[in-house]
Protein backbone atom coordinates (compact mmCIF):
# COMPACT_ATOMS: atom_id res chain seq x y z
CA UNK A 1 0.00 0.00 0.00
CA UNK A 2 1.35 3.41 -0.96
CA UNK A 3 1.23 5.91 1.92
CA UNK A 4 2.69 8.75 -0.12
CA UNK A 5 0.84 12.09 -0.18
CA UNK A 6 -1.59 12.77 -2.98
CA UNK A 7 0.48 14.58 -5.62
CA UNK A 8 -1.13 14.76 -9.07
CA UNK A 9 0.83 12.98 -11.79
CA UNK A 10 1.23 13.75 -15.45
CA UNK A 11 -0.20 11.29 -17.95
CA UNK A 12 2.34 11.31 -20.77
CA UNK A 13 2.00 10.21 -24.38
CA UNK A 14 3.90 10.91 -27.55
CA UNK A 15 1.34 13.50 -28.63
CA UNK A 16 -0.22 14.96 -25.47
CA UNK A 17 0.44 15.44 -21.80
CA UNK A 18 -2.47 15.37 -19.35
CA UNK A 19 -2.44 16.62 -15.75
CA UNK A 20 -4.39 14.04 -13.79
CA UNK A 21 -7.19 15.37 -11.63
CA UNK A 22 -8.90 13.89 -8.62
CA UNK A 23 -10.24 10.35 -9.24
CA UNK A 24 -8.17 9.91 -12.41
CA UNK A 25 -5.40 7.53 -13.46
CA UNK A 26 -3.31 6.94 -16.57
CA UNK A 27 -3.69 3.72 -18.59
CA UNK A 28 -1.35 2.92 -21.48
CA UNK A 29 -2.10 0.15 -23.98
CA UNK A 30 0.76 -1.14 -26.16
CA UNK A 31 0.07 -2.89 -29.49
CA UNK A 32 3.09 -5.19 -29.53
CA UNK A 33 2.62 -6.89 -32.93
CA UNK A 34 3.97 -5.62 -36.27
CA UNK A 35 0.91 -6.77 -38.19
CA UNK A 36 -1.53 -4.90 -40.36
CA UNK A 37 -4.42 -5.37 -37.93
CA UNK A 38 -5.49 -2.58 -35.61
CA UNK A 39 -6.90 -3.20 -32.16
CA UNK A 40 -9.52 -1.15 -30.31
CA UNK A 41 -9.97 -0.46 -26.60
CA UNK A 42 -13.54 -0.23 -25.37
CA UNK A 43 -14.62 0.48 -21.81
CA UNK A 44 -17.49 1.31 -19.46
CA UNK A 45 -17.99 1.92 -15.75
CA UNK A 46 -19.02 -1.20 -13.84
CA UNK A 47 -21.66 0.94 -12.13
CA UNK A 48 -23.55 1.32 -15.40
CA UNK A 49 -25.88 -1.68 -15.54
CA UNK A 50 -26.25 -3.37 -18.95
CA UNK A 51 -24.76 -0.37 -20.76
CA UNK A 52 -22.94 -0.39 -24.11
CA UNK A 53 -19.22 0.28 -24.01
CA UNK A 54 -17.51 3.45 -25.15
CA UNK A 55 -14.70 3.34 -27.69
CA UNK A 56 -11.63 4.60 -25.85
CA UNK A 57 -8.91 4.28 -28.47
CA UNK A 58 -7.80 2.81 -31.80
CA UNK A 59 -4.25 1.45 -31.63
CA UNK A 60 -2.17 0.93 -34.75
CA UNK A 61 0.36 -1.92 -34.98
CA UNK A 62 3.53 -1.33 -32.91
CA UNK A 63 2.06 1.83 -31.41
CA UNK A 64 0.69 3.01 -28.07
CA UNK A 65 -2.50 4.63 -26.84
CA UNK A 66 -2.78 6.53 -23.56
CA UNK A 67 -6.17 7.14 -21.94
CA UNK A 68 -7.19 8.88 -18.71
CA UNK A 69 -9.53 6.60 -16.74
CA UNK A 70 -11.83 7.23 -13.80
CA UNK A 71 -10.92 5.58 -10.51
CA UNK A 72 -14.22 5.94 -8.65
CA UNK A 73 -15.59 2.55 -9.69
CA UNK A 74 -14.02 -0.47 -11.40
CA UNK A 75 -13.85 -0.16 -15.19
CA UNK A 76 -14.94 -2.89 -17.59
CA UNK A 77 -12.67 -3.21 -20.63
CA UNK A 78 -12.84 -5.06 -23.92
CA UNK A 79 -10.04 -5.27 -26.50
CA UNK A 80 -11.35 -5.90 -30.03
CA UNK A 81 -9.94 -6.86 -33.41
CA UNK A 82 -12.23 -6.47 -36.41
CA UNK A 83 -15.32 -6.54 -34.17
CA UNK A 84 -14.07 -9.73 -32.52
CA UNK A 85 -13.26 -9.81 -28.85
CA UNK A 86 -9.61 -10.43 -28.03
CA UNK A 87 -10.02 -10.15 -24.26
CA UNK A 88 -12.21 -8.51 -21.66
CA UNK A 89 -11.49 -7.71 -18.03
CA UNK A 90 -12.42 -5.50 -15.10
CA UNK A 91 -9.93 -3.37 -13.19
CA UNK A 92 -10.07 -0.96 -10.25
CA UNK A 93 -7.57 1.81 -10.89
CA UNK A 94 -6.07 3.94 -8.13
CA UNK A 95 -5.93 7.71 -8.15
CA UNK A 96 -2.87 9.24 -9.88
CA UNK A 97 -1.58 5.75 -10.70
CA UNK A 98 0.21 4.90 -13.95
CA UNK A 99 -0.83 1.59 -15.53
CA UNK A 100 0.03 -0.25 -18.73
CA UNK A 101 -0.85 -3.40 -20.63
CA UNK A 102 0.43 -5.20 -23.70
CA UNK A 103 -2.03 -6.48 -26.30
CA UNK A 104 -2.04 -7.98 -29.75
CA UNK A 105 -4.74 -9.20 -32.15
CA UNK A 106 -4.41 -12.63 -30.48
CA UNK A 107 -4.03 -12.04 -26.74
CA UNK A 108 -3.66 -9.58 -23.86
CA UNK A 109 -1.26 -9.50 -20.93
CA UNK A 110 -2.17 -8.50 -17.41
CA UNK A 111 -2.37 -4.88 -16.21
CA UNK A 112 0.95 -3.67 -14.79
CA UNK A 113 1.43 -0.87 -12.27
CA UNK A 114 4.18 1.52 -13.41
CA UNK A 115 3.60 4.19 -10.77
CA UNK A 116 1.78 3.27 -7.58
CA UNK A 117 -1.43 5.20 -6.91
CA UNK A 118 -1.92 7.58 -3.99
CA UNK A 119 -3.65 6.40 -0.83
CA UNK A 120 -6.73 8.59 -1.00
CA UNK A 121 -8.11 7.25 2.29
CA UNK A 122 -5.17 8.33 4.45
CA UNK A 123 -6.51 11.92 4.94
CA UNK A 124 -9.88 10.45 5.91
CA UNK A 125 -8.19 8.11 8.39
CA UNK A 126 -6.30 10.92 10.09
CA UNK A 127 -9.44 13.08 10.20
CA UNK A 128 -11.43 10.19 11.73
CA UNK A 129 -8.77 9.59 14.38
CA UNK A 130 -8.69 13.28 15.29
CA UNK A 131 -12.48 13.48 15.57
CA UNK A 132 -12.59 10.28 17.63
CA UNK A 133 -9.97 11.59 20.08
CA UNK A 134 -11.86 14.86 20.48
CA UNK A 135 -15.08 12.99 21.24
CA UNK A 136 -13.33 10.66 23.69
CA UNK A 137 -11.77 13.57 25.57
CA UNK A 138 -15.10 15.38 25.63
CA UNK A 139 -16.80 12.24 26.89
CA UNK A 140 -14.23 11.73 29.66
CA UNK A 141 -14.66 15.32 30.71
CA UNK A 142 -18.42 14.84 30.97
CA UNK A 143 -18.04 11.63 33.00
CA UNK A 144 -15.52 13.17 35.40
CA UNK A 145 -17.63 16.27 35.95
CA UNK A 146 -20.92 14.31 36.13
CA UNK A 147 -22.50 17.01 34.01
CA UNK A 148 -25.95 15.46 33.75
CA UNK A 149 -28.06 12.83 35.45
CA UNK A 150 -28.02 9.36 33.89
CA UNK A 151 -31.17 8.30 32.10
CA UNK A 152 -31.25 4.91 33.82
CA UNK A 153 -32.25 6.64 37.08
CA UNK A 154 -35.30 8.23 35.54
CA UNK A 155 -38.72 7.88 34.00
CA UNK A 156 -39.96 9.61 30.86
CA UNK A 157 -42.42 12.45 31.00
CA UNK A 158 -43.81 14.63 28.18
CA UNK A 159 -41.50 17.37 26.95
CA UNK A 160 -42.18 20.90 25.89
CA UNK A 161 -40.77 21.30 22.39
CA UNK A 162 -40.52 19.60 19.04
CA UNK A 163 -37.59 17.36 19.93
CA UNK A 164 -37.82 16.94 23.66
CA UNK A 165 -39.36 14.83 26.38
CA UNK A 166 -38.70 14.99 30.09
CA UNK A 167 -37.09 12.90 32.73
CA UNK A 168 -38.56 12.69 36.21
CA UNK A 169 -35.99 12.23 38.97
CA UNK A 170 -36.82 11.94 42.63
CA UNK A 171 -34.19 13.22 45.02
CA UNK A 172 -33.26 10.40 47.39
CA UNK A 173 -32.92 12.84 50.28
CA UNK A 174 -36.20 14.61 49.67
CA UNK A 175 -39.11 12.70 48.18
CA UNK A 176 -41.06 15.93 47.80
CA UNK A 177 -38.43 17.56 45.59
CA UNK A 178 -39.50 19.32 42.45
CA UNK A 179 -39.53 17.48 39.13
CA UNK A 180 -36.61 18.36 36.86
CA UNK A 181 -36.96 18.18 33.13
CA UNK A 182 -34.24 17.16 30.71
CA UNK A 183 -34.10 17.16 26.96
CA UNK A 184 -33.63 13.85 25.12
CA UNK A 185 -29.96 14.15 24.35
CA UNK A 186 -29.59 11.15 22.03
CA UNK A 187 -32.25 12.48 19.65
CA UNK A 188 -30.67 15.94 19.52
CA UNK A 189 -27.26 14.34 19.00
CA UNK A 190 -28.59 12.15 16.19
CA UNK A 191 -30.15 15.18 14.51
CA UNK A 192 -26.95 17.16 14.91
CA UNK A 193 -24.81 14.35 13.53
CA UNK A 194 -27.16 14.14 10.56
CA UNK A 195 -27.11 17.86 9.79
CA UNK A 196 -23.29 18.04 10.06
CA UNK A 197 -22.89 15.08 7.70
CA UNK A 198 -25.41 16.73 5.37
CA UNK A 199 -23.28 19.89 5.34
CA UNK A 200 -20.11 17.91 4.61
CA UNK A 201 -21.82 16.03 1.77
CA UNK A 202 -23.42 19.12 0.25
CA UNK A 203 -20.08 20.94 0.36
CA UNK A 204 -18.39 18.11 -1.55
CA UNK A 205 -17.55 15.40 0.97
CA UNK A 206 -13.86 15.59 0.16
CA UNK A 207 -14.63 14.17 -3.28
CA UNK A 208 -15.07 10.65 -1.90
CA UNK A 209 -17.50 8.44 -3.79
CA UNK A 210 -19.35 7.33 -0.65
CA UNK A 211 -20.09 10.96 0.19
CA UNK A 212 -21.89 11.26 -3.15
CA UNK A 213 -25.33 9.92 -4.04
CA UNK A 214 -25.55 6.64 -5.93
CA UNK A 215 -25.90 7.09 -9.70
CA UNK A 216 -29.13 5.07 -9.53
CA UNK A 217 -29.62 1.83 -7.58
CA UNK A 218 -27.51 1.30 -4.48
CA UNK A 219 -26.78 3.11 -1.25
CA UNK A 220 -23.94 5.26 0.06
CA UNK A 221 -23.34 7.31 3.20
CA UNK A 222 -24.76 10.34 1.41
CA UNK A 223 -27.95 8.43 0.59
CA UNK A 224 -28.58 7.57 4.27
CA UNK A 225 -28.37 11.12 5.67
CA UNK A 226 -31.65 12.59 4.42
CA UNK A 227 -33.75 9.52 5.38
CA UNK A 228 -32.30 9.69 8.90
CA UNK A 229 -33.33 13.34 9.08
CA UNK A 230 -36.85 12.41 7.94
CA UNK A 231 -36.92 9.58 10.50
CA UNK A 232 -35.94 11.98 13.30
CA UNK A 233 -38.65 14.39 12.11
CA UNK A 234 -41.25 11.68 12.67
CA UNK A 235 -39.92 10.95 16.17
CA UNK A 236 -39.88 14.63 17.11
CA UNK A 237 -43.40 15.09 15.78
CA UNK A 238 -44.82 12.45 18.15
CA UNK A 239 -42.95 13.82 21.18
CA UNK A 240 -44.16 17.32 20.42
CA UNK A 241 -47.81 16.27 19.97
CA UNK A 242 -47.68 14.22 23.15
CA UNK A 243 -46.42 17.25 25.05
CA UNK A 244 -49.06 19.58 23.61
CA UNK A 245 -51.96 17.20 24.18
CA UNK A 246 -50.91 16.57 27.77
CA UNK A 247 -50.87 20.33 28.31
CA UNK A 248 -54.52 20.28 27.25
CA UNK A 249 -54.02 22.44 24.17
CA UNK A 250 -57.02 22.33 21.86
CA UNK A 251 -56.68 20.27 18.67
CA UNK A 252 -57.68 23.33 16.66
CA UNK A 253 -54.71 25.24 18.05
CA UNK A 254 -52.37 22.32 17.44
CA UNK A 255 -53.70 21.96 13.88
CA UNK A 256 -53.00 25.63 13.21
CA UNK A 257 -49.41 25.15 14.41
CA UNK A 258 -48.96 22.10 12.18
CA UNK A 259 -50.19 23.90 9.08
CA UNK A 260 -48.11 26.98 9.90
CA UNK A 261 -44.89 24.97 10.25
CA UNK A 262 -45.59 23.01 7.09
CA UNK A 263 -46.23 26.16 5.05
CA UNK A 264 -43.14 27.82 6.52
CA UNK A 265 -40.93 24.89 5.49
CA UNK A 266 -42.46 24.92 2.02
CA UNK A 267 -41.81 28.64 1.55
CA UNK A 268 -38.23 28.43 2.85
CA UNK A 269 -37.58 25.50 0.50
CA UNK A 270 -38.84 27.44 -2.50
CA UNK A 271 -36.69 30.43 -1.54
CA UNK A 272 -33.61 28.22 -1.33
CA UNK A 273 -34.39 26.77 -4.77
CA UNK A 274 -34.40 30.29 -6.20
CA UNK A 275 -30.72 30.74 -5.31
CA UNK A 276 -29.77 28.58 -8.30
CA UNK A 277 -32.56 29.66 -10.63
CA UNK A 278 -35.11 32.41 -10.06
CA UNK A 279 -36.58 32.23 -13.55
CA UNK A 280 -40.27 31.48 -12.99
CA UNK A 281 -40.39 29.59 -16.30
CA UNK A 282 -37.77 27.04 -15.22
CA UNK A 283 -37.95 27.34 -11.42
CA UNK A 284 -37.59 24.01 -9.59
CA UNK A 285 -40.61 23.31 -7.37
CA UNK A 286 -39.73 20.10 -5.45
CA UNK A 287 -36.88 20.12 -2.95
CA UNK A 288 -35.60 18.87 0.40
CA UNK A 289 -37.59 21.21 2.64
CA UNK A 290 -40.63 20.82 0.40
CA UNK A 291 -40.55 17.06 0.99
CA UNK A 292 -40.05 17.59 4.73
CA UNK A 293 -43.04 19.93 4.67
CA UNK A 294 -45.23 17.32 2.99
CA UNK A 295 -44.10 14.46 5.22
CA UNK A 296 -44.44 16.50 8.40
CA UNK A 297 -47.95 17.59 7.45
CA UNK A 298 -49.11 14.02 6.77
CA UNK A 299 -47.53 12.45 9.86
CA UNK A 300 -48.62 15.26 12.18
CA UNK A 301 -52.20 15.16 10.90
CA UNK A 302 -52.64 11.40 11.23
CA UNK A 303 -51.10 11.54 14.70
CA UNK A 304 -53.32 14.42 15.72
CA UNK A 305 -56.38 12.47 14.59
CA UNK A 306 -55.44 9.09 16.03
CA UNK A 307 -53.08 9.78 18.94
CA UNK A 308 -54.33 9.57 22.52
CA UNK A 309 -51.67 10.21 25.20
CA UNK A 310 -53.51 7.93 27.61
CA UNK A 311 -53.50 4.93 25.26
CA UNK A 312 -49.93 4.05 26.12
CA UNK A 313 -50.84 3.64 29.78
CA UNK A 314 -53.89 1.39 29.32
CA UNK A 315 -52.54 -2.05 29.98
CA UNK A 316 -54.42 -4.85 28.26
CA UNK A 317 -53.73 -8.13 26.49
CA UNK A 318 -51.62 -6.20 24.01
CA UNK A 319 -49.49 -4.45 26.64
CA UNK A 320 -46.25 -5.73 25.12
CA UNK A 321 -47.10 -4.19 21.73
CA UNK A 322 -49.34 -1.34 22.87
CA UNK A 323 -47.20 1.20 20.98
CA UNK A 324 -48.25 -0.52 17.74
CA UNK A 325 -51.80 -1.56 18.57
CA UNK A 326 -52.75 1.88 19.85
CA UNK A 327 -51.65 3.33 16.51
CA UNK A 328 -53.67 1.02 14.28
CA UNK A 329 -55.46 3.95 12.58
CA UNK A 330 -52.19 5.63 11.70
CA UNK A 331 -50.67 2.42 10.38
CA UNK A 332 -53.64 1.88 8.08
CA UNK A 333 -53.16 5.32 6.55
CA UNK A 334 -49.41 4.83 6.15
CA UNK A 335 -49.92 1.45 4.49
CA UNK A 336 -52.50 2.96 2.13
CA UNK A 337 -49.94 5.59 1.05
CA UNK A 338 -47.23 2.97 0.52
CA UNK A 339 -49.61 0.72 -1.41
CA UNK A 340 -50.62 3.68 -3.57
CA UNK A 341 -46.98 4.36 -4.37
CA UNK A 342 -46.38 0.72 -5.34
CA UNK A 343 -49.49 0.50 -7.50
CA UNK A 344 -48.69 3.69 -9.40
CA UNK A 345 -45.02 2.72 -9.80
CA UNK A 346 -45.67 -0.72 -11.23
CA UNK A 347 -49.10 -0.40 -12.86
CA UNK A 348 -49.28 3.13 -14.32
CA UNK A 349 -48.78 3.04 -18.11
CA UNK A 350 -45.99 5.39 -19.17
CA UNK A 351 -45.85 6.25 -22.90
CA UNK A 352 -42.92 4.60 -24.63
CA UNK A 353 -41.83 2.65 -21.56
CA UNK A 354 -42.50 -0.91 -20.34
CA UNK A 355 -45.00 -1.33 -17.51
CA UNK A 356 -43.34 -1.05 -14.11
CA UNK A 357 -39.99 0.22 -15.40
CA UNK A 358 -37.91 1.77 -12.62
CA UNK A 359 -34.52 2.00 -14.33
CA UNK A 360 -32.20 4.92 -14.99
CA UNK A 361 -32.91 5.17 -18.71
CA UNK A 362 -30.16 6.54 -20.90
CA UNK A 363 -27.59 3.84 -21.67
CA UNK A 364 -29.18 1.26 -19.39
CA UNK A 365 -30.16 -1.96 -21.20
CA UNK A 366 -28.14 -0.75 -24.19
CA UNK A 367 -30.24 2.39 -24.52
CA UNK A 368 -33.46 0.48 -25.15
CA UNK A 369 -35.42 2.73 -22.74
CA UNK A 370 -33.38 5.89 -23.16
CA UNK A 371 -36.29 8.25 -22.43
CA UNK A 372 -37.77 6.30 -19.52
CA UNK A 373 -35.67 7.58 -16.61
CA UNK A 374 -37.53 6.81 -13.37
CA UNK A 375 -40.57 5.39 -15.15
CA UNK A 376 -43.86 6.36 -13.46
CA UNK A 377 -42.11 8.56 -10.87
CA UNK A 378 -40.87 10.99 -13.51
CA UNK A 379 -44.11 10.75 -15.49
CA UNK A 380 -46.14 11.82 -12.42
CA UNK A 381 -43.76 14.70 -11.61
CA UNK A 382 -43.85 16.02 -15.18
CA UNK A 383 -47.65 15.83 -15.10
CA UNK A 384 -47.84 17.69 -11.77
CA UNK A 385 -45.02 20.25 -12.05
CA UNK A 386 -43.97 20.29 -15.72
CA UNK A 387 -40.65 19.15 -17.17
CA UNK A 388 -38.99 22.54 -16.68
CA UNK A 389 -39.85 22.70 -12.97
CA UNK A 390 -38.09 19.53 -11.79
CA UNK A 391 -34.40 18.83 -11.19
CA UNK A 392 -32.41 19.12 -14.43
CA UNK A 393 -29.13 17.46 -13.34
CA UNK A 394 -30.05 14.07 -11.84
CA UNK A 395 -27.41 11.68 -10.50
CA UNK A 396 -27.61 9.10 -13.36
CA UNK A 397 -26.50 11.70 -15.91
CA UNK A 398 -22.76 11.11 -15.48
CA UNK A 399 -22.81 7.30 -15.56
CA UNK A 400 -25.86 6.52 -17.70
CA UNK A 401 -25.58 9.56 -20.01
CA UNK A 402 -29.22 10.44 -19.42
CA UNK A 403 -30.65 13.58 -20.97
CA UNK A 404 -34.02 13.79 -19.19
CA UNK A 405 -34.81 15.81 -16.09
CA UNK A 406 -35.65 13.80 -12.99
CA UNK A 407 -36.37 14.98 -9.45
CA UNK A 408 -35.19 12.86 -6.48
CA UNK A 409 -37.66 14.75 -4.26
CA UNK A 410 -40.65 13.99 -6.47
CA UNK A 411 -44.24 13.21 -5.47
CA UNK A 412 -44.27 9.39 -5.54
CA UNK A 413 -41.15 9.16 -3.40
CA UNK A 414 -42.87 11.39 -0.87
CA UNK A 415 -45.47 8.67 -0.21
CA UNK A 416 -42.89 6.10 0.88
CA UNK A 417 -41.01 8.89 2.65
CA UNK A 418 -44.03 9.06 4.98
CA UNK A 419 -43.25 5.47 5.99
CA UNK A 420 -39.71 6.49 6.91
CA UNK A 421 -41.02 9.31 9.10
CA UNK A 422 -43.64 7.11 10.71
CA UNK A 423 -41.08 4.48 11.62
CA UNK A 424 -39.29 7.31 13.42
CA UNK A 425 -42.59 8.14 15.09
CA UNK A 426 -42.76 4.51 16.23
CA UNK A 427 -39.37 4.90 17.91
CA UNK A 428 -40.71 7.87 19.85
CA UNK A 429 -43.80 5.88 20.88
CA UNK A 430 -41.53 3.24 22.35
CA UNK A 431 -40.02 5.99 24.51
CA UNK A 432 -43.44 7.10 25.70
CA UNK A 433 -44.96 3.66 26.25
CA UNK A 434 -42.11 1.79 27.93
CA UNK A 435 -40.23 3.29 30.90
CA UNK A 436 -37.41 0.76 31.25
CA UNK A 437 -34.21 1.07 29.23
CA UNK A 438 -34.14 -2.66 28.49
CA UNK A 439 -37.67 -2.53 27.04
CA UNK A 440 -36.78 0.35 24.75
CA UNK A 441 -33.49 -1.06 23.55
CA UNK A 442 -34.97 -4.50 22.78
CA UNK A 443 -37.87 -3.00 20.82
CA UNK A 444 -35.65 -0.66 18.82
CA UNK A 445 -33.33 -3.54 17.94
CA UNK A 446 -36.31 -5.68 16.92
CA UNK A 447 -37.53 -2.86 14.66
CA UNK A 448 -33.98 -2.56 13.30
CA UNK A 449 -33.93 -6.27 12.50
CA UNK A 450 -37.46 -6.33 11.04
CA UNK A 451 -37.03 -3.33 8.75
CA UNK A 452 -33.51 -4.36 7.71
CA UNK A 453 -34.46 -7.93 6.80
CA UNK A 454 -37.64 -6.87 4.98
CA UNK A 455 -35.81 -4.23 2.99
CA UNK A 456 -33.01 -6.68 2.25
CA UNK A 457 -35.46 -9.30 0.97
CA UNK A 458 -37.09 -6.75 -1.33
CA UNK A 459 -33.74 -5.98 -2.96
CA UNK A 460 -32.44 -9.57 -2.65
CA UNK A 461 -29.64 -8.24 -0.42
CA UNK A 462 -27.93 -6.87 -3.54
CA UNK A 463 -27.18 -3.43 -4.91
CA UNK A 464 -29.08 -3.82 -8.16
CA UNK A 465 -31.46 -6.74 -7.85
CA UNK A 466 -34.69 -7.97 -6.33
CA UNK A 467 -38.31 -7.03 -7.02
CA UNK A 468 -37.75 -3.56 -5.54
CA UNK A 469 -34.09 -2.46 -5.80
CA UNK A 470 -32.78 -0.07 -3.17
CA UNK A 471 -32.96 3.38 -4.76
CA UNK A 472 -32.74 6.82 -3.16
CA UNK A 473 -33.88 8.68 -6.29
CA UNK A 474 -37.19 6.79 -6.25
CA UNK A 475 -37.25 6.45 -2.45
CA UNK A 476 -38.16 2.82 -3.05
CA UNK A 477 -39.81 0.73 -0.34
CA UNK A 478 -36.60 -1.24 0.19
CA UNK A 479 -34.69 2.04 0.56
CA UNK A 480 -37.18 3.36 3.14
CA UNK A 481 -36.92 0.16 5.19
CA UNK A 482 -33.14 -0.26 5.04
CA UNK A 483 -32.43 3.36 5.97
CA UNK A 484 -34.96 3.16 8.81
CA UNK A 485 -33.14 0.07 10.05
CA UNK A 486 -29.92 2.09 10.12
CA UNK A 487 -31.70 4.90 12.00
CA UNK A 488 -33.04 2.49 14.65
CA UNK A 489 -29.54 1.09 15.11
CA UNK A 490 -27.86 4.51 15.42
CA UNK A 491 -30.48 5.79 17.87
CA UNK A 492 -30.04 2.70 20.04
CA UNK A 493 -26.27 3.14 20.18
CA UNK A 494 -26.54 6.85 20.99
CA UNK A 495 -29.21 6.18 23.61
CA UNK A 496 -27.00 3.65 25.41
CA UNK A 497 -23.87 5.80 25.43
CA UNK A 498 -25.55 9.16 26.09
CA UNK A 499 -28.75 8.64 28.06
CA UNK A 500 -28.12 5.30 29.78
CA UNK A 501 -24.40 5.06 30.54
CA UNK A 502 -23.78 8.82 30.46
CA UNK A 503 -20.39 8.27 28.83
CA UNK A 504 -20.97 11.14 26.42
CA UNK A 505 -23.07 14.29 26.58
CA UNK A 506 -23.65 14.28 22.81
CA UNK A 507 -21.52 17.40 22.34
CA UNK A 508 -20.66 18.96 19.99
CA UNK A 509 -23.26 17.40 17.68
CA UNK A 510 -26.05 18.03 20.18
CA UNK A 511 -25.58 21.79 19.78
CA UNK A 512 -26.03 21.47 16.03
CA UNK A 513 -29.13 19.30 16.55
CA UNK A 514 -30.80 22.01 18.60
CA UNK A 515 -30.44 24.50 15.74
CA UNK A 516 -30.68 22.17 12.75
CA UNK A 517 -32.97 24.39 10.67
CA UNK A 518 -30.68 27.41 11.01
CA UNK A 519 -27.63 25.36 10.07
CA UNK A 520 -29.34 23.87 7.03
CA UNK A 521 -30.58 27.20 5.67
CA UNK A 522 -27.35 28.96 6.61
CA UNK A 523 -25.05 26.45 4.96
CA UNK A 524 -26.93 26.82 1.66
CA UNK A 525 -26.56 30.61 1.67
CA UNK A 526 -22.95 30.60 2.89
CA UNK A 527 -21.61 27.87 0.60
CA UNK A 528 -19.61 30.13 -1.80
CA UNK A 529 -18.19 32.28 1.01
CA UNK A 530 -15.07 32.11 3.15
CA UNK A 531 -14.42 30.32 5.49
CA UNK A 532 -16.87 27.72 4.20
CA UNK A 533 -15.23 27.22 0.82
CA UNK A 534 -12.30 28.41 -1.25
CA UNK A 535 -10.30 27.36 -4.29
CA UNK A 536 -8.27 24.32 -3.14
CA UNK A 537 -4.52 24.57 -3.67
CA UNK A 538 -4.46 21.09 -5.22
CA UNK A 539 -6.93 18.77 -6.90
CA UNK A 540 -6.64 16.12 -4.19
CA UNK A 541 -8.96 14.50 -1.69
CA UNK A 542 -6.87 15.85 1.18
CA UNK A 543 -7.31 19.45 0.02
CA UNK A 544 -11.04 19.10 -0.52
CA UNK A 545 -11.61 17.16 2.72
CA UNK A 546 -9.78 19.76 4.81
CA UNK A 547 -11.93 22.49 3.27
CA UNK A 548 -15.20 20.63 3.87
CA UNK A 549 -14.30 19.65 7.45
CA UNK A 550 -13.31 23.24 8.19
CA UNK A 551 -16.73 24.40 7.01
CA UNK A 552 -18.45 21.80 9.20
CA UNK A 553 -16.33 22.84 12.20
CA UNK A 554 -17.30 26.49 11.71
CA UNK A 555 -20.98 25.57 11.69
CA UNK A 556 -20.51 23.52 14.87
CA UNK A 557 -18.85 26.54 16.47
CA UNK A 558 -21.76 28.74 15.41
CA UNK A 559 -24.21 26.21 16.89
CA UNK A 560 -22.22 26.14 20.15
CA UNK A 561 -22.26 29.94 20.45
CA UNK A 562 -26.02 29.99 19.87
CA UNK A 563 -26.45 27.24 22.46
CA UNK A 564 -24.49 29.21 25.06
CA UNK A 565 -26.60 32.28 24.36
CA UNK A 566 -29.77 30.13 24.49
CA UNK A 567 -30.78 31.15 20.98
CA UNK A 568 -32.78 28.44 19.19
CA UNK A 569 -34.46 28.95 15.82
CA UNK A 570 -37.52 26.77 15.26
CA UNK A 571 -40.71 26.99 13.24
Amino acid sequence: MNWAPEIPEWCNSTKKQYLLKMDQACFTLHHIKHTKEDIELWGQSSKCQECPMWKFALIKPASTAVVVVNTTYPTLFEVKRNELTVCNFSYQFGEFGQYSMNASPEECSGVEINTHPANIYLPLLWASVAIFLVLVMWGLKCVMQDRYIPCHLSNWLPGSSTAEASLLITDSSAQQANQIRYRIRCLDTFRGLTIILMIIVNYGGGGYWFFEHSPWNGITVADVIFPCFVWILGASCVLSLNSQLRRALSKQRILFGIVRRSVAMLVIGLVLNSLNNNNVKTFRIPGVLQRLSFVYLIVALIELIGFDPEDNHRYAWFAAIRDIVCSWRQWIIVNVLVTTQLLITFLLPVPGCPLGYTGAGGLEKNGLYKNCTGGAARYVDVSLFGNDHIYQRPTPRAIYDTTLAFDPEGFLGGLTCVLTAYLGAEAAKVLLAFPANKQRIIRWLLWCLLTGLTGGLLCAFKIDDGPIPINKNLWSLSFALVTSSIAFCVLTILYVFIDVLSWWSGAPFRYAGMNALLLYVGHVFARPLLPFSWQPLASTHAAHLSMNLTAAAVWILIAFVLYRKRLFFTL
